[in-house]
């Protein structure tokens, strides 16, 4: 039997199975991190609150994101293993353009199929402070915002206007 090869890019962490590993580790992210929520604000909108997380890999990275409690419960002290990307497709120059594109029975397996909450949305503003070298990237997931702010080298492949995904879940311990 074959050695297994190392792991690129990607979640030091995870311990995915043959087909996952191979989609997971051939895909390309623009941003991945692993962050611990701190806070959850959902004192504004019934559904729908806003998590204050920072990176437990990454002094510095910060997301501030609106997501469905309801869907997608979380609690302070979670983790949560965060990836964005442009394109969800296994054949990377094909876009998906309409709800349609997504229906598994066309896509086929995706790299959604490996996360527990995926929400597609647009960067509408991205600023960049020279003096403190960090950047932030703001996006709309459909009236859901993201926050996300970190060194610029890591945010550089994003622009306003970029279509984006943001693929969430919480990481497997040893123990689940």
């Amino acid at each position: 039997q074959g050695a297994k090869r190392p792991r690129p890019i990607g979640f030091p962490s995870l311990s995915a199975p043959g087909d996952m590993e191979e989609i997971l580790s051939s895909h390309h992210f623009m941003f991945e991190d692993t962050f611990r929520v701190k806070t959850i604000d959902d004192s504004r909108f019934e559904r729908a609150g806003r998590i204050d997380c920072e990176s437990d890999q990454f002094a510095g990275n910060n997301l501030e994101l609106d997501i469905n409690h309801i869907i997608y419960p979380v609690s302070p002290g979670d983790m949560l293993q965060i990836a964005i990307t442009d394109n969800v497709s296994p054949d990377r120059n094909r876009k998906l353009n309409t709800a349609y594109d997504h229906d598994k029975r066309l896509l086929g397996q995706s790299v959604m199929d490996h996360f527990e909450y995926v929400m597609y949305g647009k960067v509408y503003k991205k600023d960049e402070n020279k003096k403190d070298s960090t950047a932030e990237v703001h996006a709309s997931y459909g009236g859901l915002l993201m926050k996300l702010r970190s060194d610029p080298v890591q945010l550089q492949e994003f622009h306003v206007a970029d279509a984006i995904y943001i693929l969430i879940r919480k990481p497997q311990t040893a123990s689940s």
